[in-house]
């Protein structure tokens, strides 16, 4: 397997990939990027140790499986392929068509994109056949599901394989149809923003998480939850939503923009709907 993008995500899909005993090439163009994703490999790997997930012996077999690299070498040889780089179309762009040009024509290409549109990635890459997203939530070790997202022209048996794949390396895959924000983002921007249009009518943060959890049997309610994935990242997803399905109920309320603008982050900045660390 070869995955472009050795960020957070990429070293995370590296390591699932690796301790199902999958062989894998992270492909990057910084040093500093490599130098970041040994770093958080190795703290994943230590925490699972301590958390007594993996053994020593394991660990070890996962570093022996995961190499890095500046070139394009690996995807000669690749059967998978998965883009991880950051979330703009003309940076997936260069990726997916330079994976389109040089992988074997049976590899299967596929993008852990969030937000964008799988149909005109598959496009991108030149073989729309063999393409469909898979969507990892971070931590990727430790967050059983996978959205697998197949594109118009996507084969049954690419979608299959890639479900498969998903299994061998302990995920819980489920398939999204290709609309903004598939399954998780789609349905949690709405319930965010239904939370926050009550926090405006001057609920408190604690009653209405509470409430959800308590009514839904949720683990974490939507404004707990954004604090936790920070403000920034939830504005930017309601505001794509917004913009790719022009559904009003997606539009960010003046003062959650608000929250963003005066450094309020949620954990991240030690403050968000509620404070942090104190």
């Amino acid at each position: 397997m070869t995955i472009v993008g050795a960020g957070t995500m990429g070293t995370g899909i590296a390591q699932v990939a690796a301790q199902a005993g999958i062989a894998v090439t992270l492909i990057d163009f910084a040093e500093a990027a490599f130098e970041r994703s040994r770093a958080m490999l190795e703290r994943s790997l230590q925490g699972g140790i301590e958390r007594e997930k993996l053994t020593r012996e394991q660990a070890d077999e996962v570093r022996e499986r995961v190499t890095w690299t500046t070139g394009w070498d690996s995807l000669a040889n690749a059967e998978w392929v998965i883009e991880a780089v950051y979330e703009d179309p003309d940076a997936k762009a260069e990726v997916l068509a330079r994976a389109g040009e040089l992988a074997p024509e049976m590899t299967v290409i596929a993008s852990n994109t969030s937000t964008l549109p799988i149909a005109e990635l598959a496009e991108m890459s030149g073989r729309p056949e063999r393409f469909l997203g898979m969507h990892f939530f971070n931590p990727a070790p430790a967050m059983k599901l996978v959205e697998v997202t197949p594109g118009l022209r996507t084969l049954p048996e690419v979608t299959d394989a890639a479900l498969d794949l998903c299994a061998r390396m302990g995920k819980e895959p489920r398939v999204a149809p290709d609309i903004p924000g598939f399954l998780v983002n789609r349905a949690f921007g709405a319930l965010l923003a239904a939370a926050v249009d009550i926090w405006l009518q001057g609920a408190e943060p604690a009653d209405i998480d509470g409430a959800l959890e308590l009514g839904l049997g949720h683990k974490m309610g939507p404004l707990a939850t954004a604090d936790l994935i920070g403000l920034d990242v939830c504005v930017a997803l309601l505001d794509s939503l917004h913009e790719q399905t022009g559904q009003a109920r997606f539009a960010v309320a003046p003062e959650l923009r608000a929250l963003l603008e005066a450094g309020k982050l949620g954990r991240k900045s030690g403050e968000g709907f509620y404070v942090h660390g104190r």
